[in-house]
C-alpha cells in the first residue's frame, strides 16, 4: 500500500521590523505624531503592533510584539522613574548641605561682631579660625549652587517633584487627605454651606483638589510655581490674615518641611502654620519622606509628636506610613507655647539636637 509522505510543516521566519516598516509590501501608511510610520485603520492589528516595535526588535507574532512594546515602556519608564528620584534626592542633599554653610558664615559673622563689642582681643585667634572656616565655606557654597544650576536649578528640581506625583507614578498625596476631612466635617454641605478653606503650601498643581471644589476652595502657592494658577509666595514672609474669617480649616505642607535644610527655619515653617489655622478646628496636615521619621538618628515619631504638641497640635487626628512617604494630620487645639522641652533664651523652647537612634546606616 501507497503512503503519500507528508510535508513537513514550514518554519516561520523570524521577521526584524524596524520603526519604519510596516511589516506589510505594499500596506498604506500613515505618520504618527511622532514620526513613526504606522499603518493605517484598514491594516490587521498585527501589522500595526509591528511597526510600533522599536528599532532593531524581532517577532512572530501579535502576542510577542505585545509583550515587546510593553517591556519596551515599561524599562523606559522604570529609568525615568529612577532618574527623577535621583534628580530629588541629590538636590536635597545640596540644598541641605548649602543651608549649613550659610548657618556657620552667619554664626561666624554674629561670633565677629559680638567680639568687637566687647573688644575680647583674646579671641582673635579664635576669630581669625572662623574666617577661615566661612572663606571655605563660601568656595563651597559657590560649588554647590554651580551643581544645581548644572541640575537644572530648581526648575528642574519641580518639574521632576511635579512627574513623580503623576498618576503614573501613584498620584499626588491630597487623595489622603480627603476622607480625613469628611470625618472631621460630618455635618457639612457640600453643596451650600461654606467651602473650607486649605492653604496648600510648595503646590505642584493647582489641580489637586478641583474636583472637591463645591466644599474645598484650595489656596496653592510655591517659591518656584510650575502652573500659572499658583501664587508664587514665601510661606514665611506671607501675610498673616487679619481677620478670623480668613484663617485657613486647613494647611498643606507635603514635602516642604524636609526641603528647608535649616532645622531651626523648618520649625519656624510648623510655627509659622499656627498663625493661618482656626482656633481649635484647624488641620495641619504634614506629609514627610518615612526615611525622616523611621530612619534618622536624630528624629522619631515620638519626638515629632511631642514637638508638635508644644507648637499647639495637641490632637494627632490620624496618621499613616506608606511604603515612601509619612503622613501626619494634627489639629490645632490650644495656642503655641505648650509643655515639652527645654527653656530656652526669652522663654523660648528648644529641642536640643539629641541621639535617639544609634545604629548603622542611619540618616544623620
Amino acid at each position: 500500500m501507497a503512503v503519500k509522505k507528508q510535508k513537513k510543516p514550514q518554519k516561520r521566519k523570524r521577521v526584524s521590523v524596524t520603526a519604519g516598516a510596516t511589516g506589510f509590501a505594499g500596506a498604506s501608511t500613515g505618520i504618527s505624531p511622532k514620526g513613526l510610520s504606522v499603518p493605517s485603520s484598514s491594516s490587521d492589528p498585527v501589522s500595526v503592533l509591528m511597526a510600533m516595535t522599536p528599532s532593531g526588535a524581532e517577532t512572530t507574532s501579535s502576542t510577542s510584539s505585545l509583550l515587546t512594546v510593553k517591556s519596551t515602556k515599561a524599562v523606559a519608564q522604570k529609568k525615568s522613574s529612577l532618574a527623577t528620584a535621583q534628580l530629588i534626592r541629590r538636590y536635597h542633599t545640596l540644598n541641605k548641605e548649602l543651608s549649613k554653610c550659610l548657618a556657620r558664615i552667619e554664626a561666624n559673622k554674629n561670633a565677629t561682631e559680638q567680639q568687637h563689642h566687647h573688644h575680647n582681643n583674646w579671641k582673635h585667634g579664635g576669630s581669625h579660625k572662623g574666617q577661615e572656616q566661612a572663606a571655605a565655606d563660601l568656595v563651597r557654597i559657590a560649588e554647590i549652587r554651580q551643581e544645581m544650576d548644572d541640575l537644572g536649578g530648581l526648575d528642574m528640581y519641580q518639574k521632576a517633584s511635579t512627574l513623580g506625583q503623576s498618576k503614573q507614578r501613584g498620584g499626588d498625596s491630597s487623595k489622603w487627605l480627603i476622607p480625613i476631612l469628611e470625618s472631621c466635617h460630618p455635618d457639612i454641605n457640600k453643596k451650600t454651606d461654606p467651602p473650607l478653606r486649605l492653604l496648600d503650601v510648595g503646590a505642584l498643581s493647582p489641580h489637586n483638589y478641583q474636583k472637591y471644589s463645591s466644599w474645598i476652595h484650595t489656596t496653592p502657592i510655591d517659591l518656584n510655581p510650575q502652573d500659572p494658577l499658583i501664587t508664587k509666595m514665601d510661606f514665611l514672609e506671607m501675610p498673616v490674615p487679619a481677620s478670623k474669617d480668613k484663617l485657613f480649616n486647613v494647611v498643606c505642607l507635603s514635602l516642604v518641611v524636609n526641603f528647608v535644610g535649616d532645622p531651626a527655619q523648618r520649625g519656624e515653617i510648623l510655627r509659622q502654620a499656627t498663625r493661618f489655622l482656626v482656633p481649635r478646628t484647624g488641620l495641619l496636615y504634614l506629609v514627610l519622606p518615612l526615611p525622616c521619621i523611621d530612619n534618622s538618628r536624630y528624629m522619631d515619631h515620638e519626638l515629632l509628636v511631642e514637638m508638635m504638641n508644644y507648637l499647639g497640635f495637641a490632637t494627632l487626628v490620624k496618621h499613616h506610613f506608606a511604603k515612601k512617604l509619612a503622613y501626619y494630620v494634627f489639629r490645632l487645639d490650644v495656642a503655641p507655647g505648650g509643655s515639652g522641652g527645654k527653656k530656652g533664651k526669652a522663654g523660648m523652647v528648644k529641642f536640643p539636637k539629641k541621639m535617639r537612634h544609634d545604629k548603622p546606616n542611619r540618616n544623620k
